[in-house]
């Protein structure tokens, strides 16, 4: 097995372990076990669990920007900006088994960065800042809005997709009535994207 398909699997043990059971369950030795390799491969890539753990949430930032990206190709040739929210918002809904444990890890960590604002907690700064200057930046590109405007309706627009995916992933709502706040709040959106 190349070294590349060992840190995957650590990496993927890591995840699993963190959509299960949250940051509580990581330990370098449920890591092994859910792995199946020694500790000792274990603290090989990650000295620490904060290191395993801000390595996980990197790959897993990666991936939910690549979905992101994926699902955006897939619009018009020139979505404008409040296409690009729409399609931000829809993919950061947790409605499918990758969404939902992106989700689960992501509350996790978030818990983390909190309480223990470590290298993981760090890592999940991190994340959240270069989302949101994507989100950002995606904005400015397809509106007129200045650089500080944008970036607070990043903000906004995380912060709705995070407080909608809690209730949604907690019961409180269901996918139809997830998709009715986000759409409410994508039309009360437009007027700022088109000015």
């Amino acid at each position: 097995m190349s070294e590349h398909e060992r840190r995957t699997e650590i990496m993927d043990a890591v995840e699993r372990l963190l959509a299960r059971g949250g940051v509580d369950a990581v330990t370098m030795r449920a890591v092994a076990t859910e792995a199946g390799v020694s500790l000792r491969l274990v603290q090989y890539y990650g000295r620490t669990k904060d290191d395993l753990l801000s390595s996980t949430l990197d790959r897993l930032a990666e991936r939910s920007i690549e979905r992101w990206r994926t699902r955006a190709a897939h619009q018009d040739a020139n979505p404008s900006a409040l296409d690009e929210m729409r399609v931000f918002l829809d993919e950061a809904l947790p409605t499918d088994e990758e969404s939902r444990g992106f989700h689960r890890v992501g509350v996790s960590l978030e818990a983390l960065a909190i309480t223990h604002p470590g290298t993981a907690g760090r890592a999940y700064q991190r994340h959240l800042d270069g989302l949101a200057d994507h989100l950002a930046n995606t904005l400015r590109s397809r509106s007129r809005l200045d650089a500080t405007t944008a970036r607070l309706l990043a903000m906004e627009v995380m912060g709705l997709a995070h407080g909608v995916g809690t209730l949604l992933m907690a019961g409180r709502i269901d996918e139809r009535e997830a998709g009715a706040l986000t759409g409410d709040y994508l039309e009360r959106l437009r007027p700022r994207l088109t000015a």
